[in-house]
């Protein structure tokens, strides 16, 4: 029986002995109620009280007796209620402690699960290091085959060497009396190398001696000009000297090679000072390429100079910015610098003209021109030929009136013709 039946009997019983009570109660009061009437009814009736009296009695006795019982049946009922309560607190307890019982299995449970589960990661990782173990053992068979088979190899190399050996030991005999020919051959390359050096050491000091003579003859070029000879190789090395593309880092040994790790000798400064003379003989080179030094007609005659004259015509003083030279017609005109062409065409007095533009604020003016054989925008140079000799415009005869401007200044042609004689 559970506690839950036990609560249940034990409240039927509470009903049952009140009820009970209730009922004995009420039969005695009934009874006492019917012997009050009956012995009123019997005096009323004028009927002797004796007999009914007795029978009054005598319900009352049975009564009474009845009350007893349903008294004794009470404290029965008292008695197995305090009973079943006691088995009702009994039992409650007993369901408590199966609860935590219960709950101590559950928890025995759930930590047997966590072991099983331990346990069950612990067989596989077993299961793992057994495949990779078998792994390695596979591997290690391998391997230990290839060693032997790599054994059995330096068996037959060790044997193959043993049988080379005598060859070995005749070929270094051979060596060494060869060595013995090349120490002397080396001898000869030392002096050769001897030789070498010194005809290097006489070659840069010739091409020293020539790169000053050219350097001395092209500054007094510029100087005979009157050219600031710094300013204009400033201005070439800036405008001229452009270098540059992506970076590129070049092999280890291309870069050691390039860059000697010790430190420079005598002719390493003696060529680094040839160098240097050559990239400025260079520079000086490219920028009389751009100067107006050359002559503009080969073969020509010198008829008018530079500054007042008499004017041809009206035989006034005038002042004539530019030189007369006298060819045939179709003699060749030739550039005098690099430069661009800046005009083509026909200019008021000038006839045919072509102007070039120079570097360093250089103009060249060519008039009187039968024909020009450039074109707007061209690029030429030196020695080019931009048309051919004519007497167009305001002339007398066949000439070349050839102009020199700086800064869009008239200046001397001759100056640069003649300072560049027997140089350039």
């Amino acid at each position: 029986m559970t506690a839950r039946d036990g609560g249940s009997e034990d409240r039927r019983i509470s009903r049952f002995g009140a009820t009970g009570l209730f009922s004995v109660g009420l039969l005695a009061g009934v009874a006492l109620a019917a012997l009050a009437t009956a012995f009123s009814a019997g005096l009323g009736g004028g009927q002797a009280p004796g007999p009914m009296l007795a029978a009054a009695e005598a319900r009352a006795a049975a009564l009474q007796q009845a009350l007893e019982q349903a008294l004794a049946e009470r404290d029965v009922a008292h008695r197995r209620q305090d009973a079943l309560a006691a088995r009702f607190a009994a039992a409650e307890q007993m369901a408590r402690e199966t609860e935590l019982a219960l709950s101590e299995r559950s928890a025995a449970l759930d930590q047997a699960f966590e072991a099983q589960e331990r346990a069950a990661d612990a067989q596989r990782a077993l299961a793992a290091k057994a495949e990779a173990a078998g792994r390695r053992e596979a591997a290690a068979r391998i391997a230990l085959a290839g060693a032997e088979a790599r054994a059995e190899g330096l068996t037959r190399a060790l044997e193959k060497l043993g049988t080379t050996m005598d060859e070995v030991i005749a070929e270094r005999d051979f060596a060494l009396a060869r060595n013995g020919r090349l120490d002397g051959e080396l001898d000869g390359l030392r002096e050769d190398l001897a030789l070498a050096v010194d005809r290097e050491d006489r070659l840069v000091a010739r091409l020293a001696l020539a790169a000053d003579e050219s350097l001395d003859g092209l500054e007094r070029v510029f100087k005979r000009a009157d050219l600031d000879l710094d300013a204009l190789l400033e201005q070439t090395e800036r405008d001229f000297s452009g270098r540059g593309g992506p970076f590129r880092e070049a092999d280890e040994e291309v870069a050691s090679a390039l860059t000697p790790p010790k430190a420079p000798d005598a002719r390493d400064v003696a060529v680094a000072a040839l160098t240097d003379r050559f990239e400025r003989l260079g520079l000086m080179q490219f920028a009389a390429t751009k100067v107006p030094f050359a002559l503009p007609v080969i073969g020509g005659r010198l008829t008018s100079g530079f500054g007042h004259r008499r004017d041809p015509f009206r035989g006034q003083i005038s002042m004539h910015q530019g030189i007369d030279i006298a060819a045939p017609r179709g003699t060749p005109i030739k550039a005098t610098a690099d430069g661009v062409v800046t005009f083509v065409g026909r200019q008021r007095g000038y006839g045919i003209v072509v102007e070039i533009r120079h570097a360093f604020g250089f103009e060249t003016l060519y008039a009187h021109l039968s024909k020009a054989r450039v074109t707007l925008g061209q690029q030429v140079g030196r020695g080019d030929r931009i048309g051919d000799m004519g007497s167009t415009g305001r002339s007398t005869g066949n000439h070349l009136h050839y102009e020199v401007r700086i800064n869009s200044k008239a200046v001397n042609p001759l100056k640069f013709i003649e300072a560049a004689r027997d140089v350039l």
